[in-house]
């Protein structure tokens, strides 16, 4: 927030100014009601006038505040205290939710009210170009302070919000790292029990409990599921690396699940129906295995 000081710098503010706006304080004793009527019929004419104005006392009350702000602006003193008014004003506007369009399509209509009275007044004591220069910088800077108000509570918003976003996302990503590693450790587990289980696989082999030929077929089919679990391992870990996660991986996961089934179901007899409903389902598959590879080639950039 800036003081009066740093304002009356940035807007060039000299003594004069000050020198021009008190004589020409009578000016705007002398016209403070007619610029009441006016602006009233001016605001008339925005749509949610009566929800900021919604019965006479306020109303009233409303009069009177805009009656001194327009007196303050050539009698009062420009010190800290009329910017704190200022900033009070602006902060009344922002609690009842007026827009700053409101605002500065107000006070775009008091310059020109102002600008016509000073061409049109007969005993001006300052000369009209040094008259609407300090009205400009003085309206100017009422504009700045009150509108301040809607950009002080536009930015607190967005920093809470960014704040409550920046936690949001921050508590998810730690989230979505602990889900990656625990997928990651429940592949890396089966994977073992794979491994246990193909070994014991092949001790039935060896010791007879099994014939060769549905051993075979046993221990291929779950060292194709093993090499599913690996290329699936390997997906997760590029994908907590930061690599995009790779749709053909988990259907060529599902492809080994089903030729798995069929290996088995081939030694079996009687089976037929489910044989066709897998190859069914393998053809549709690998069509769509197809397709995701399709898909990524003709997307990626060229080498």
């Amino acid at each position: 927030m800036e003081t009066i000081e740093q304002l009356k710098v940035h807007y060039q503010w000299r003594l004069e100014e000050e020198e021009n706006l008190r004589k020409l304080s009578e000016f705007g004793a002398k016209y403070q009601q007619e610029w009441i009527g006016r602006l009233y019929s001016y605001l008339a004419n925005f749509p949610d006038t009566s929800k900021y104005l919604p019965n006479e006392q306020v109303r009233e009350r409303h009069n009177d505040k805009l009656k001194k702000w327009f007196v303050a602006l050539f009698a009062a003193a420009h010190d800290a205290e009329y910017l704190r008014r200022l900033y009070r004003i602006g902060e009344v506007h922002v609690q009842i939710g007026l827009p700053p369009h409101y605002v500065s399509a107000s006070m775009n209509f008091t310059r020109q009210f102002i600008y016509d009275k000073l061409a049109h007044e007969p005993n001006l004591p300052i000369a009209l170009d040094q008259a609407v220069a300090s009205v400009n910088k003085i309206l100017d800077l009422n504009l700045d302070v009150m509108t301040g108000s809607f950009r002080e509570e536009e930015l607190k918003f967005y920093l809470a919000s960014g704040r409550i976003q920046r936690f949001m996302i921050e508590t998810m990503r730690r989230g979505l790292w602990l889900v990656d590693l625990f997928i990651i450790a429940a592949f890396a587990v089966a994977g073992l029990f794979l491994m246990l289980w193909i070994g014991y696989e092949m001790v039935l082999v060896a010791t007879g409990k099994t014939t060769l030929e549905h051993g075979a077929i046993m221990i291929m089919g779950s060292v194709l599921i093993l090499y599913a679990i690996s290329e699936l391992l390997n997906e997760e870990i590029r994908h907590l690396r930061g690599a995009a996660l790779g749709l053909k991986v988990f259907i060529a996961v599902a492809l080994a699940a089903v030729i798995r089934k069929i290996l088995i179901l081939s030694l079996e007899p009687g089976r037929t129906t489910e044989l066709i409903v897998l190859a069914g389902l393998t053809i549709s598959l690998a069509a769509t295995h197809w397709l995701i590879i399709h898909a990524e080639n003709k997307t990626a950039p060229f080498k």
